[in-house]
């Protein structure tokens, strides 16, 4: 081996120090190497070379804001193994979890690279019995190896696997047991599969720790440690704290130690080491990435919420800077109605036909313009991403009524992946076949024009020629069979039968199942005999919820910020424009009306643009226009 390395934030330079320490002694030719975090750690040993994981990780600073520090310090793993791997002259190394000592020459695991490409220590090689904690249970869900210790060669077959697992942890290395992750370990148990060879080092002198110690004999010998009597290569002290040395770890209730044994020897010579080397001191230091510029802690709910936004295509590359706390202080759903001033220039008071002439011919797209100027959460959140603004309007803001692509020319949203990228605002993490069909379903919700996701839409709405012989079949059903075994297998579409089942799952719930509303079909499909036969024969077909459309006509629409008794004034129907919804004088909900007389905006004069927008994306219609 040519190098072992570690990764660490500033909070645990005692345990990288000792690390150090040991290998310096028991592997004084390997090169050592320290990956920090947090900031810069100066190590006494001259000998301990130190790399700024920023150095090698290109979305390190939105890591950073997305991760905690536990996931931020496994999820750099793969590209620092990596960039040290690819070293002049390198043909192996080893990463070793900080809170490791090493006390006999590395030959076993030297060894297994011998076999092997990878190297790897099973967490356990017997059952854990009864309820105590680790059991079997906690270990399968923690994954079958520990990424404490993993050894490899610098080989084109291992390079892959790390730019594999790279990108699996760039968003998936959390912990997050209800989705079957736990940092960059889980991830490993497919690891068996994805190269040629694998050494599974079964002995328990290598890697001895709380999960694999039970029923095991440690012991002071003449010639050092040893377990089972055999020599004690390392030990993984993980969850140990050096002021409770009578404590194994915090992470385990399954052993406990008996005083003046020589397991409790062996953490006290342990804790000695992590107090002589300042854990005291290190253990003080607040993680860097804990907080926002104005000194408020980013806690769990809001690293989920931006992991989950930097997925979809938001920007934190600059980790957690004003903008992203700006972004943050946003909950999910909320409005920040804060104009930049006064009105804006252009036709809003005027007769609604003038207006969306005026809009839709506009090169500009004032629509666009309308809501920035009005809304301080889009100018935060998408201050110099343009792309991810228009998404977002096409999504979240078109299903909730404040704004639609039919008010901007054709030119504004013509970029091919605003769909796909606007369908993940609304719907989440999906994979890429899922992120289509939501998008196709969006398309209907939304109200999209026909030049929004044409390419997309108009793949999916193409006959199956084989399949829609008699029968309503688009590309649009065949893709979702493909995506399903278990559709393969019900629903076989080689038999009119099986066209038919299918048919009547897709309306009975399989469409809603993807966000596909069976009024976002195309007519040809929707009106056609046997797509009704089956409609008929399903007992109860999911109907999607959504707005009112605008019918009827009015004389007058006041637009105020919020309704209040004070505020309806007359028999006026009201436009709540801070909520986005109509309302009788009396504050009662009210449906959108389709004609209005004449339109008075109560609200700030910097707003009336966007509220104006917001009126004509629900499809009210209006003769004259005043403030």
């Amino acid at each position: 081996m040519d190098f072992i390395f570690t990764i660490v934030s500033r909070n645990y330079a005692a345990q990288a120090a000792s690390l150090m320490e040991s290998l310096g002694a028991i592997e004084p030719g390997i090169r050592r190497v320290v990956v920090t975090t947090d900031g810069p750690i100066a190590f006494k040993d001259p000998g301990i070379r130190t790399l700024d994981a920023a150095s090698v990780v290109p979305d390190f600073a939105a890591m950073c804001a997305y991760y905690d520090a536990l996931e931020l310090n496994t999820a750099v793993k793969p590209l620092c193994f990596k960039a040290l791997l690819s070293g002049e002259g390198v043909t192996s190394g080893a990463y070793f979890d900080p809170d490791i000592w090493v006390y006999r020459p590395l030959d076993a695991v030297r060894e297994g690279l011998a076999k092997a490409p990878l190297a790897l220590t099973p967490h356990t090689t017997r059952p854990l019995r009864g309820e105590a904690s680790p059991n079997d249970h906690v270990i399968l869900q923690s994954g079958s190896f520990n990424l404490g210790f993993a050894a490899m060669r610098a080989e084109p077959e291992i390079f892959d696997l790390l730019d594999w697992w790279a990108e699996k942890l760039r968003f998936d290395c959390r912990v997050d047991f209800a989705a079957g992750l736990f940092t960059d370990q889980k991830w490993m148990d497919l690891a068996p599969g994805l190269v040629s060879d694998l050494a599974i080092l079964r002995t328990p002198t290598l890697n001895l720790a709380y999960w694999n110690l039970e029923g095991r004999q440690v012991a002071r010998t003449a010639d050092g440690w040893s377990v089972d009597g055999q020599p004690l290569a390392f030990f993984h002290f993980s969850g140990f704290d050096p002021t409770r040395p009578d404590l194994l770890s915090k992470h385990q209730d399954r052993i406990k130690v008996t005083p003046r044994s020589d397991l409790a020897a062996l953490l006290a010579d342990y804790a000695q080491a992590l107090l002589r080397n300042g854990h005291v001191e290190a253990s003080a230091i607040p993680y860097a990435h804990r907080a926002f510029p104005s000194g408020e802690l980013v806690p769990r709910e809001t690293r989920r919420r931006m992991l989950a936004a930097a997925r979809a295509g938001e920007d934190f590359g600059g980790g957690l800077t004003s903008a992203a706390e700006a972004w943050a202080a946003v909950r999910p759903g909320e409005v920040l109605r804060e104009p930049l001033g006064g009105l804006l220039d252009g036709p809003w008071l005027t007769g609604s036909a003038e207006l969306t002439s005026w809009l839709t011919s506009a090169p500009e797209a004032p629509a666009v313009g309308a809501l920035t100027h009005a809304r301080r959460d889009l100018r935060d959140r998408f201050a110099t991403d343009e792309a991810g603004l228009k998404a977002w309007l096409l999504g979240p803001e078109s299903i909730d009524g404040r704004f639609s692509a039919r008010l901007a020319p054709p030119e504004a949203f013509a970029e091919p992946d605003l769909a796909l990228r606007a369908a993940r605002q609304v719907a989440g993490d999906l994979s890429e076949a899922k992120l289509r069909f939501a998008a196709y379903g969006l398309a209907h919700r939304a109200a999209w024009p026909q030049w929004v996701g044409t390419a997309l839409r108009s793949g999916f709405n193409a006959p199956v020629r084989e399949l829609a012989r008699g029968m309503p079949f688009p590309r649009l059903f065949l893709s979702i069979w493909e995506s399903r075994g278990d559709l393969q297998r019900l629903f076989p579409l080689t038999t009119f039968k099986g066209r038919f089942g299918f048919l009547r799952w897709l309306i009975g719930g399989g469409l809603a199942e993807y966000g596909v509303d069976v009024a976002a079909l195309p007519q040809t499909v929707d009106s056609h005999p046997v797509f009704e036969l089956a409609r008929l024969s399903v007992r109860r077909e999911p109907v999607e919820a959504g707005r009112a459309p605008a019918a009827g006509a009015i004389n007058t629409l006041l637009a105020v910020e919020r309704w209040t008794p004070d505020a309806a004034g007359g028999e006026a129907l009201v436009f709540d424009a801070g909520a986005g919804r109509f309302r009788t004088p009396q504050g009662a909900p009210a449906d959108p009306p389709a004609r209005v007389g004449k339109l008075v905006f109560r609200t700030a004069p910097g707003l009336i643009a966007a509220d104006a927008v917001a009126l004509l994306a629900q499809g009210v219609a209006w003769e004259s226009a005043s403030a």
